[in-house]
């Protein structure tokens, strides 16, 4: 027998298009890469038509009392993007503003954020500055005295062509040099906050908290209401007066609201029993004016002692009246060379005096004066340059009558 070759096989330059076909190929044992020559430089498309935003970054900028920078250097050649398919930069999106070399936000005099907007204008482009003032967008000046910034604009391109600075300067938070995820969410002060000053980011997918913050959050709600039912519950209770503070005042002793109470409550008490004792009267009065009797209350009392006290002084104006009408009469007999006389039942009154020498009426001011008192009250009677007389041992008789004063 002739010496064999070996089995036939096809060789790949025998295999014509659309010889093989799907099934032709089996799912277990797939063709290896290095069997398989694709030239992926050679087939961008997807890549290019495949749009991305990113950011860029720009440091250290000089703000101080600006409301707008000319960063058309920053900003190069590049053109405005128009839509979601056209690269370029992005002039819808708002631009970051941080503190230079800090991922600290700017604030204005009430605490907004500071951000700033990218206009362009003939091919030049202007950063200008804005914050919200009573709801709107209102442009911000900053302070002579401001430090420098770091911002963020966002442009448009594709897979393919990232600009360099893109992820180093760009990424998410305003960090030099680098992208740093844990910079942009403040991570580590939300750690200190949550774990205190010695608390660690260990990254190992556990729990370092013994009891977690919603169980902390729900636990601290649970006992305020347990604390804030207990504060009710003993200010319903017979001593919960005793817990509440009241203010200074002259009208009530005691400085808790029990004390204020009881010191109220015992006047109210005494108030009480002193209108029930005066509610009736068991006996007359010692001068019998105010009869015994049941009057009811208070105020039947009062009107007792009212019409007792009325009918009393009624029947003494009567006799006052009676007393200021009676004349008082004074008689006198001369012993010789008297020029006065002064009256010895009292003083009288003004116009109620009529004196009479040996039967004959005196007219004041013609045949004497009055002599009267600081008060105008008349306490006498002036008869100069005349005098009272005795003649043939016959003396001259005074007869006065008057109302007297008091």
């Amino acid at each position: 027998m002739a010496e064999t070759r070996g089995i036939a096989r096809f060789r790949g330059e025998q295999l014509n298009n659309k010889l093989l076909r799907n099934q032709h190929f089996d799912e277990a044992n797939k063709i290896a890469e290095k069997y398989i020559d694709l030239k992926f430089h050679n087939h961008r498309e997807i890549l290019e038509d495949t749009k991305i935003d990113v950011f860029v970054q720009v440091n250290k900028k000089v703000v101080a009392g600006s409301t707008q920078l000319d960063v058309s250097g920053d900003i190069g050649t590049r053109t405005v993007s128009t839509g979601d398919k056209m690269e370029g930069v992005v002039l819808t999106e708002k631009v970051q503003l941080r503190s230079a070399g800090t991922d600290s936000p700017i604030g204005d005099s009430d605490s907004d954020v500071v951000y700033g907007r990218l206009e362009e204008s003939k091919g030049s482009y202007f950063l200008k500055f804005y914050s919200v003032e009573g709801g709107k967008e209102q442009p911000y000046t900053f302070d002579a005295n401001a430090g420098k910034i770091d911002y963020r604009f966002v442009i448009r391109t594709n897979l393919s062509v990232i600009p360099s600075d893109a992820i180093i300067q760009g990424g998410s938070g305003f960090v030099e040099g680098a992208t740093d995820a844990k910079a942009y969410m403040n991570l580590i002060q939300l750690m200190k906050d949550v774990y205190g000053s010695t608390g660690t980011l260990d990254n190992d997918g556990n729990s370092n908290l013994i009891v977690s913050i919603q169980d902390q959050v729900s636990q601290e709600v649970q006992d305020r209401q347990d604390a804030d039912q207990a504060i009710r519950d003993q200010l319903a209770s017979a001593t919960g007066a005793q817990l509440i503070g009241v203010a200074t005042d002259p009208n009530y002793s005691g400085v808790t609201l029990q004390l204020a109470l009881s010191h109220l409550a015992q006047r109210l008490k005494s108030s009480e029993d002193l209108m029930n004792g005066i509610n009736d009267r068991d006996a007359d009065s010692s001068n019998g004016y105010f009869k015994a009797g049941a009057f009811g209350n208070a105020e039947g009392r009062i009107l007792d002692l009212e019409k007792a006290a009325d009918v009393a002084f009624k029947a003494l104006s009567v006799k006052v009246g009676t007393i200021e009408a009676a004349d008082e009469e004074e008689v006198f007999e001369a012993v010789g060379g008297e020029t006065e006389y002064t009256l010895k039942k009292g003083k009288a009154k003004d116009k109620t005096v009529r004196l009479a020498i040996n039967g004959q009426l005196q007219t004041p001011g013609i045949n004497f004066t009055y002599i009267k008192d600081v008060s105008g009250l008349i306490t006498g009677f002036n008869f100069t340059p005349d005098t009272l007389k005795v003649v043939e041992d016959v003396p001259d008789v005074l007869f006065i009558q008057y109302k007297k004063a008091e």
